[in-house]
């Protein structure tokens, strides 16, 4: 083979002569310092697209590995069934897996048999949900909203141990009717009119020891950052969240707590007109002052606007709490509760404490 050179030619040729010629490089390399041979380098190398590599025997045993791989996964188009157990009915679904940091609605094939309720992926093929009928203490049709600002009925499944299972299809009717028909059929029985436990779904692991989410729901949040020396603002998505202790707003994309203010230094919250970015159009936000150190600030959040009315009702109604609570004292002897005022002007009425101001 002689060398060419071409002065046409671009970085495309030269993958496409990679990939369909190849190369190989065979070198004998030696670092030697001050004349003392130190390390020695033999390097043989080929590189090449597939279909030339194993034209010319080179990774064969992978491929032919791989290949198995592949023809096994394409004949499991069903979940492993146990002795006597057939399948009743199927539809494609989807669940709702939260373990850890991970909270998506999984999707896969429902299968429903004499025996058991099964979630089921082809590719690659696993069981991603399964529950006898033995497990199912009741079950329930709830409404939710979804990420498309639509509602849609979801089929809810009472485990033991108070667990939640969440299932949606097209038709999440016909599946509660169909699921029900196979558990009488087994001579079991479902439990009417019970109550199920409203567990807040929390991403990550941020919850203190003792701390419960009071309400939550998506919210955009305008964060600052500086660029050029420059203030600037930009809306993110993510979740808020209201717990007993404190305000934290969830960042999806980082999946990680950008904002937490405590309870107790929530001062107002109000809605109002804030204005998007550089467009002139303003969108009603949700406003809320608190206080850090001896300083007020304020955080914009924004939603639709029945969401940004409930926001202002709850964190109005705590802001009213804390602060009639702040105008309470204790009495210094017995420790009983009652306004300030009403200590000092007169004094404690269940141990008889007087204010040392009117004595």
């Amino acid at each position: 083979m002689e060398p060419t050179r071409s002065s046409q030619a671009t970085l495309n040729d030269l993958l496409d002569r990679i990939l369909d010629k190849g190369i190989l490089l065979n070198t004998d390399l030696i670092i030697s310092v001050a004349g003392i041979p130190l390390l020695g380098v033999n390097l043989k190398l080929a590189l090449a697209g597939m279909e030339t590599m194993l034209e010319y025997g080179i990774m064969q045993d992978w491929d032919e590995a791989q290949r198995a791989v592949a023809m096994k996964e394409t004949e499991i188009d069903r979940p492993a069934l146990g002795k006597d157990e057939y399948i009743i009915f199927s539809v494609f679904g989807t669940h709702w897996y939260s373990k850890g940091i991970y909270n998506s609605w999984r999707a896969g094939t429902l299968y429903i048999t004499n025996k058991r309720l099964i979630q089921f992926r082809k590719m690659p093929s696993e069981v991603l949900f399964e529950v006898y009928y033995e497990e199912i203490k009741a079950m329930a049709l709830r409404e939710r909203d979804h990420f498309t600002g639509s509602r849609r009925k979801e089929l809810h499944l009472l485990l033991r141990e108070d667990e939640v299972a969440q299932l949606h299809t097209k038709n999440s009717e016909a599946l509660r009717k169909v699921l029900v028909d196979a558990i009488k059929a087994k001579g079991l029985s479902l439990a009417e009119n019970l109550a199920f436990p409203d567990k807040k779904e929390v991403p990550g692991d941020f919850l203190e020891q003792e701390e419960e989410v009071h309400h939550s729901g998506q919210m955009w949040h305008q964060v600052s950052f500086l660029a050029d020396g420059n203030t600037r603002y930009q809306w993110k998505p993510g979740h808020l969240y209201l717990t007993n202790k404190r305000l934290c707003w969830w960042y999806d994309f980082e999946r990680k707590l950008l904002l937490e203010i405590p309870s107790e230094k929530l001062q107002h919250v109000t809605v109002q007109n804030v204005q998007f970015g550089s467009a002139p159009v303003e969108e009603k936000s949700l406003i809320v002052l608190y206080k850090e150190g001896k300083e007020n600030k304020v955080v914009c959040f924004s939603f639709n606007e029945a969401s940004l009315g409930e926001w202002e009702k709850v964190i109005g109604e705590l802001t009213k709490e804390h602060e009639a609570g702040r105008g309470m004292e204790t009495c210094p002897r017995c420790g009983r509760k009652a306004t300030r005022a009403d200590l000092l002007v007169n004094g404690c009425s269940r141990c008889g404490w007087v204010s040392h101001r009117i004595q």
